[in-house]
């Protein structure tokens, strides 16, 4: 679906993605890789394909748009330095030409990982590609720019007539600034937030984005 902010188009993407055409740019957040691989190495046994499947759909994007540069809103990385976040590292080399940045979030403080090493670009709290500010949480504190952010993996709870109900990964969009989704699939959705009538919330479907 595209949308206008701040009188720039963007794309929303399915798999939980923005596309800004006109800077052949993709943002996401919080990617939480790592975060199977520290369960696992706790004894819960999560399967190492809730991973592999993230990176197969960032590929789909890759893929459809041929972004210059993937921008990380935030918790890229969830743990230490795992078998996980090696694998991404063998991913990250079949597309070492892109421009892989990272705002970091508040589990990125926590790592004690190479980022160079892995082709990665680490920026300050808050990254301006005018018209937009990008950052991790965002605290009402940012001036100028429409914002986008993650952090709190939105969700959105859909009510049927005969009281049955189903939540749906969401993007949020207000007048100044934006809420991306979780893009791991191995996190949950947060609908405890305040719902505004003055935001739109675009619901991510099995196969298509519709707004509400």
């Amino acid at each position: 679906m595209e949308i206008t902010c701040n009188n720039e188009a963007l794309i929303l993407s399915k798999h939980r993605a923005i596309h800004w055409p006109r800077k052949q740019v993709l943002f996401l957040a919080d990617m939480h890789l790592g975060k199977t691989g520290y369960f696992r190495s706790r004894g819960i046994p999560i399967p190492s394909t809730v991973m592999t499947d993230d990176l197969k759909r960032l590929t789909v994007l890759i893929e459809t748009y041929q972004p210059r540069t993937i921008v990380v809103a935030g918790d890229m990385f969830h743990h230490d330095y795992n078998a996980d976040i090696h694998l991404f590292k063998q991913w990250r080399a079949s597309f070492a030409d892109i421009d892989f940045v990272l705002v970091p979030g508040n589990h990125d403080k926590l790592m004690h990982i190479d980022y160079e090493a892995l082709g990665i670009r680490l920026t300050g709290k808050n990254h301006v590609m005018e018209p937009f500010v990008i950052t991790h949480q965002h605290a009402g504190n940012i001036e100028n720019g429409f914002v986008i952010s993650g952090h709190i993996h939105p969700g959105y709870i859909i009510t049927g007539k005969a009281r049955q109900s189903h939540r749906m990964a969401c993007f949020i969009v207000s007048e100044r600034r934006m809420v991306l989704p979780a893009f791991s699939a191995f996190t949950g959705l947060y609908t405890g937030y305040e719902v505004s009538p003055s935001d739109t919330y675009y619901l991510i479907g099995s196969n298509t984005i519709f707004c509400v």
